[in-house]
């Protein structure tokens, strides 16, 4: 299944507070001027499944004054039975002088009962990050980072302007779980509106956020708050803190995000190629390989042919800028840690061959990973750590062996088919390695090597979110389903 909360927190911290009567206003009155409580409920389809409280307030931090931002955010979900909880807890302290940079943060994600601590503390031109998961603590060392107190008040002045139509702002926010801590935003004017909140009526700035592909519409109060934004089948809306903690129970993740079928496919295993019409796109492309194919696109409906994943008849080789990307290490990859690259060489031994190489990763994640969608997981060291997890544990732990051992590989995901008595297709995730000649799919989770027409890639990568502006909108229907002969 797709995780979003971190990706909700990113697209929310917007503007503090009003822009300034002068640019030279002082960042510590503007902070002043900013104090305040905001609280958001985070809504999957009708349902409400979590909520977010966003406060400004003055500190200090070793005897430092700073202005500081904290957000905490809880998100409760059922996924095929089994309820998963969220927790994230983020304080960052910016310093009232020059631009307004990041000094110290610390943030706590407790996924299903696990603990993640990173603190972030600046060290000469950037930050050094801790990261503490149990007993196990690393370091990094992280640029400092592009969100400040003035780019934010920048932000505002320009959004209060207002802006003409179409007009664009290149804003900055910090994802501290990810590799790159900076995460690019694009925000571009809509329009300005009035409208009614508690009890009066306020302006409001019509904007659409583009955050790593990701489209995050919303309705912008004129201090420059969030009143109500949306990401596809997810929506956040500025609610009274106590309102917007009542949660409904029971959030079904799948029964919102799943796409029903009009037929069963049957079993997967005897499926050579399946075609669908395919509706609710917009105007996302889907990505094409030999296995997935767009043979048409008319009046809304793409009718998309899969075949099962095979060997080309034509090599295409990895470039060495390509091959470097999909080796390297990362945050949440450490395929450069001493224990992944131990089990990784006690995995392939002394197999020489690519493809079976990364069958023999293959094997041992699918047989030694407890399936369970309660065991989230960011990292591939606390994957491995909880020998458990849904199937973004099984891509992201089998991805990172891949390049310990020096595979070339990275995570993808999209949908995939689940029969039963409701046939339909759910979002998965999965891998890609490069065998030397071609990409080849790999599902951990379901112990495939050359994946089954059923797999329909949406994504490539930690950072490709555009899926998600089309989730809970896509509807398919059944054109051809061709048997094995």
């Amino acid at each position: 299944m797709f995780r979003v909360l971190s990706l909700l927190t990113l697209v929310v911290l917007v503007p503090l507070a009003p822009a300034a009567e002068t640019p030279k206003q002082s960042l510590r009155d503007y902070t002043l001027k900013s104090v305040g409580r905001t609280a958001y409920g985070i809504y999957v389809g009708a349902k409400k499944a979590g909520w977010e409280v966003d406060e400004v307030k003055m500190g200090k931090h070793n005897g430092k004054e700073a202005a500081i931002l904290t957000t905490h955010t809880y998100m409760v979900v059922n996924v095929d039975g089994t309820k998963s909880v969220e927790e994230e807890k983020t304080a960052d302290y910016y310093e009232l002088e020059g631009d307004g940079p990041i000094f110290f943060s610390e943030s706590r994600v407790t996924e299903d009962g696990q603990e993640t601590v990173r603190t972030s503390v600046r060290d000469g031109d950037g930050l050094t990050q801790t990261i503490q998961v149990g007993k196990r603590t690393t370091t990094r060392k992280v640029p400092l980072p592009k969100s400040t107190l003035v780019l934010q008040r920048d932000l505002e002045a320009w959004l209060q302007g207002p802006p003409k139509k179409g007009a664009t702002f290149d804003n900055y926010t910090l994802a501290w779980d990810q590799d790159k801590v900076d995460v690019k935003e694009v925000y571009t004017f809509k329009e300005k509106k009035t409208l009614q909140w508690d009890g009066a009526v306020t302006e409001a700035y019509i904007v659409q956020t583009l955050s790593q592909g990701a489209k995050f519409d919303a309705k912008l109060l004129g201090d420059g708050r969030p009143f109500i934004g949306k990401i596809g089948v997810w929506e956040m809306r500025m609610e009274k803190e106590p309102l917007a903690q009542k949660l409904d129970e029971n959030v079904d993740l799948m029964a919102v995000t799943s796409i029903k079928l009009d037929k069963s496919l049957g079993h997967v295993s005897n499926i050579d190629k399946l075609t669908l019409a395919v509706t609710g796109l917009d105007d996302f492309i889907l990505p094409e390989s030999p296995r997935q194919r767009v043979t048409s696109h008319k009046d809304g409906v793409t009718v998309l042919e899969l075949s099962r994943d095979h060997r080309g008849d034509k090599p295409t080789p990895l470039g060495y800028e390509d091959r470097q990307e999909n080796l390297r290490a990362t945050a949440n990859m450490q395929s450069d840690h001493e224990t992944l690259r131990k089990l990784a060489k006690e995995i392939v031994g002394d197999e020489k061959d690519t493809l079976k190489a990364a069958t023999r990763i293959e094997k041992w994640v699918y047989k030694n990973l407890r399936k369970t969608y309660d065991a989230n997981a960011d990292d591939a060291l606390t994957v491995l750590e909880n020998k458990a997890g849904d199937c973004t544990e099984h891509a992201l732990l089998f991805t990172a062996l891949a390049r310990a051992a020096g595979i070339p590989a990275h995570e993808a995901g999209g949908l995939v088919y689940a029969g039963g008595d409701k046939p339909s297709f759910g979002w998965h995730a999965w891998a890609e390695i490069h065998d030397g000649s071609q990409w080849v799919t790999v599902d951990p989770t379901f112990g495939q090597v050359y994946v089954d027409p059923t797999h329909i890639k949406f994504s490539e990568g930690e950072e490709d979110q555009a899926y998600l502006n089309v989730a809970g909108k896509l509807k398919m229907k059944v054109v051809k389903v061709e048997m094995k002969k």
